[in-house]
């Protein structure tokens, strides 16, 4: 299945591929990690502001029909419900081939996308654990699959004609995380996993990557975002052992945020591009590169270790990982 629309008149239609005619004006979201927690929300938040959204994310029976359902649910809010039109496409983040086939898809039938949000990952305690791919599993979800989907989703969204200029957001740990100290001795962490490591490691390289792909001559105009969304009341740590899971449910109920509040800060920057300027400020006032967002909406910084060699290195490495995949970088 390559895609699933709402404006499908009948069940059995639901489960055929399509593609579907969007009006010059219509505001195109595509959101990665879409069926729960943050994503859903920031899914919910832009079709309430007139976004059609199309959600990718692992898919199970009837989950298609509940993620589309929801947002209709969410556009009808909108001034522009008349105009907005959602789909799923399932994709499983740990597979990089199917990053590909599912990135290709969504260029191959939306020639201009507005902005790309992505926030799938999973929080564990495992050591590294290969993909099937052999990539390790939490570094897959939180950078190599973003790094993809951004490589891949670019053509369409250098098209956009955003006021403020398209966006691509990253949720993850902006301005949060250490660096990764061992970024060239041990770039994909198979000798010095850790959990501390594998959080840094992917907050870290998204820094570097996205500052770097934000700076290329054929990006100028895109907004590249590396944000952090704090401690919120979802799903997070599902995977975790109940001795774990437990208490980090009980300190969410006490001090987390709800997934709809902190979506209302992850999607500012992104409905503020859609109608003039993106209203954040580059780490040391910089002219280009990637912007670093707190939870709250406001500007954040960088490392100390953000250099320029530390950025080539970087590339580098995520050029030979994608490259395995068949996925090139510009």
């Amino acid at each position: 299945v390559c895609c699933i629309g709402y404006s499908s008149p009948t069940p059995s239609a639901l489960s055929l591929p399509f593609t579907i005619n969007y009006t010059d004006k219509m505001k195109k979201a595509v959101v990665v990690g879409s069926t729960n927690g943050i994503g859903k929300a920031i899914s919910c938040r832009l079709a309430k502001d007139g976004f059609s959204v199309i959600a990718v994310g692992r898919d199970k029976e009837g989950r298609a029909e509940e993620i589309i359902n929801n947002l209709k649910e969410c556009s009808s809010q909108s001034q522009d419900a008349s105009k907005t039109q959602h789909e799923f496409r399932p994709c499983d983040a740990f597979s990089l081939a199917q990053v590909k086939e599912c990135a290709s898809g969504i260029v191959r039938d939306h020639s201009t996308i507005d902005a790309l949000v992505m926030t799938q990952g999973m929080a564990t305690i495992q050591s590294f654990t290969p993909t099937s791919e052999g990539n390790d599993e939490k570094l897959t979800l939180h950078f190599w699959s973003r790094a993809a989907f951004a490589a891949l989703i670019l053509p369409s969204l250098r098209a956009s004609t955003m006021p403020g200029g398209p966006v691509v957001m990253t949720v993850l740990s902006g301005g949060v995380h250490n660096p990764y100290n061992k970024y060239k001795e041990d770039p994909e962490l198979r000798k010095n996993y850790s959990i501390k490591n594998a959080a840094d490691g992917a907050g870290f390289y998204t820094d570097l990557f996205f500052d770097k792909l934000a700076k290329l001559p054929s990006n100028q105009g895109i907004n590249f975002i590396h944000s952090s969304p704090g401690f919120v009341a979802s799903k997070w740590g599902t995977e975790m052992p109940i001795y774990l899971k437990a208490p980090i449910r009980f300190m969410q109920k006490l001090g987390g945020k709800s997934p709809s509040k902190c979506a209302s800060f992850m999607a500012q920057p992104i409905l503020q591009c859609a109608s003039g300027d993106i209203g954040l400020v580059r780490p040391s006032n910089n002219a280009e590169g990637v912007f670093i967002m707190n939870e709250d909406a406001s500007s954040g910084k960088l490392t100390k270790l953000h250099t320029e060699e530390a950025i080539e290195s970087v590339w580098n490495t995520t050029s030979t990982v994608l490259g395995k995949a068949g996925i090139a970088l510009d």
